[in-house]
């Protein structure tokens, strides 16, 4: 093939929030909001380090008892309670092969879900680190992160090969039993498709952005609980690039989502834009952004865009600045808190490095933790506590 096929693939270091409902490996919650329902810690302070013993950790999830998972070491996933003992380890027959971690995260019913990247299986377990089901509990792999709902609808996007020098899409919804519902399928001879993270509502409107190689444009597509397309908005192709995880939905029902910086020597494609389309499917605005936009965090009237090593980038809901926070570089994600606190996590010298931005985009603090790390996980906030894993092996817990 001459193409790379996991285009959208999510790597194990580059983080963000979790809640602690539904399937939670990026986001505050389904909608892909980076904002969480609670407040995070007001200081600095490491209060505990668990040896994984692992290779490759990929984001921690919490469950409703505080208990955190971590998935690494290609299909493996271990449990540490809340005060950072290691209580299991969970190894399935794909474990240590691949450097790529799993998704983990937490179904309806609180069981765990594993998704490997590797060999695209997945596993669902009980709270024991027992194997639920012999058969995988997706019906066809996995290549980026389903977004599940509180009644345990499922939506996920699945990359395929479709011929020589083609990769195709394919975008279905789960009943919460696993069955499938619905599917819409993107292919074309000599093209790529590949898929945003899907963004979920609570009411079963999901939001996926979709991009091809080929011919025609790229697209926002909103799809109802019966696999029915509601509205479909098109976006220049060569604008519109790697958007990935850079999306998010208000509750508004506005959509934002952010692009690659796009250029060769003759022309600038793309300097990296941030756009807001509202719930009908209308452009609402664009945004210069002047860099790739890596994070998206929407509140209501509020969005701030976490810009690839330049800074944050925060809006009102028409577009206007209201502030930016220029950062230093080391910071690779972050999250909000309920107040609008925004927490940002990186690796600076050679150790994992903390800030706390305010709501009006001052430095609230700094903190060096000291521990040796080269890359660190998405972060996630469980009543009032940061986690985050390095790839050292080691979750860290930080908190009042």
């Amino acid at each position: 093939m001459k193409r790379f096929l996991a285009l959208l693939l999510l790597t194990a270091l580059t983080g963000c929030a979790q809640s602690a409902t539904g399937w939670t490996t990026y986001g505050g919650d389904s909608t892909r909001a980076l904002v969480a329902d609670e407040r995070g810690p007001r200081r600095e302070r490491l209060l505990w380090v668990a040896n994984l013993a692992a290779t490759d950790p990929g984001s921690p999830v919490v469950d409703q008892e505080g208990n955190v998972y971590v998935p690494h070491s290609g299909g493996s996933l271990t449990r540490i309670d809340r005060d950072g003992t290691v209580q299991w380890r969970y190894d399935s027959w794909v474990s240590q092969d691949g450097a790529r971690p799993p998704l983990a995260g937490i179904g309806s019913e609180g069981e765990v879900l594993i998704s490997t990247l590797h060999h695209e299986q997945s596993f669902r377990l009980n709270k024991q680190g027992d194997l639920l089901d012999v058969e995988p509990w997706l019906p066809w792999p996995a290549a980026n992160n389903p977004a599940i709902i509180g009644n345990g609808y499922t939506v996920v996007c699945n990359q395929y090969v479709a011929g020589a020098d083609s990769v195709g899409l394919r975008i279905y919804g789960l009943a919460p039993e696993g069955e499938p519902l619905w599917s819409l399928k993107f292919e074309d001879e000599d093209a790529v498709w590949s898929g945003s993270i899907p963004v979920l509502q609570p009411d079963g409107t999901a939001y996926v952005f979709v991009e091809t190689t080929g011919p025609g444009n790229n697209r926002l597509l909103a799809i109802a609980p019966d696999g029915a397309i509601a509205w479909e908005s098109e976006f220049v192709s060569e604008e519109t690039r790697a958007v990935g995880l850079a999306i998010a939905a208000a509750e508004d029902g506005t959509v934002y989502f952010g692009s690659d910086r796009v250029e060769d020597i003759n022309r600038l494609y793309s300097p990296g834009w941030l756009y807001a389309v509202d719930k009908d499917g209308n452009l609402r605005w664009r945004v210069d952004a002047g860099q790739r936009v890596v994070q998206i965090m929407a509140a209501p009237d509020y969005v701030v865009a976490n810009v690839l090593r330049t800074r944050l980038l925060a809006l009102n809901a028409d577009g206007n600045t209201r502030w930016e926070f220029e950062f230093e570089g080391w910071e690779s994600n972050c999250l909000m808190d309920s107040r609008g606190t925004i927490y940002l996590a990186g690796v600076k010298d050679g150790r994992v490095w903390l800030r706390a931005v305010s709501n009006r985009g001052r430095l609230l603090w700094d903190f060096d933790s000291g521990q040796a790390a080269g890359a660190v996980s998405f972060l996630a906030l469980d009543q009032g506590r940061l986690y985050l894993a390095t790839d050292t092996g080691m979750l860290l817990a930080f908190g009042d």
